[in-house]
């Protein structure tokens, strides 16, 4: 990348090579690479987070408050961009979703933006089986709920946040072995995302009970 300041080559760093002057992002970059990570699913998330911190404070907006507009629109861009990263890669189920992008498989509840529309080949849909089994699951939950049976509901709830946990547990080491397992972690991800629904609506909860 060519410095926008100085014309000279800027290097990969947020800070120009040869003048110190704060670069716009890589727009394509990998978001693991946007935090210096490993692509993998078992990561140092305390690493992670310390390197977001290092270099958030570097390119924030305060500190380029008084500068050329195009250091300060840099910042702005270098922000939004750690703050996405960080949001994938500090989520299990995120970080599971990305990784399984980056291979060409899409296993997104919502269309993919343009950026990734590209990089998914294909998507990976429940089972019949599957489908026909949790909903003979939330229908007994219906029914314990209008029985007020609530031993019945956190029964089934816990149930289900250990089918869960034991999903994401599969998700990791799937994903892990590489491409061999990339259709198991996107079957299992696809799983796990009834299986929170269900404790959603056992909890009561509009989404994001705990595992």
């Amino acid at each position: 990348m060519i410095c926008w300041s100085c014309q000279r080559e800027a290097g990969t760093a947020p800070l120009c090579a040869a003048c110190g002057a704060l670069q716009p992002p890589d727009d394509a970059a990998d978001l693991f690479s946007v935090l210096g990570q490993p692509a993998r699913f078992a990561l140092d998330l305390d690493a992670a987070e310390s390197a977001y911190k290092d270099l958030s404070r570097q390119v924030h907006p305060d500190r380029f408050a008084t500068a050329d507009p195009l250091a300060r629109r840099a910042s702005l861009a270098r922000t939004v961009q750690l703050n996405q990263a960080w949001r994938t890669i500090k989520d299990p189920v995120r970080r599971a979703e990305y990784l399984l992008l980056r291979a060409g498989i899409d296993v997104g509840e919502k269309k993919p933006s343009p950026g990734d529309e590209a990089k998914a080949t294909h998507r990976v849909a429940a089972p019949p089986a599957f489908l026909i089994e949790i909903l003979e699951l939330n229908d007994d939950l219906s029914a314990a709920k209008r029985a007020g049976d609530v031993v019945k509901v956190a029964f089934m709830a816990e149930e289900m946040r250990s089918r869960a946990r034991d999903t994401l547990k599969t998700i990791g080491e799937a994903l892990d072995t590489g491409a061999v397992g990339l259709e198991e972690a996107a079957r299992s991800l696809v799983a796990l995302r009834y299986y929170q629904r269900f404790i959603d609506q056992a909890s009561g909860e509009g989404g994001g009970g705990a595992l």
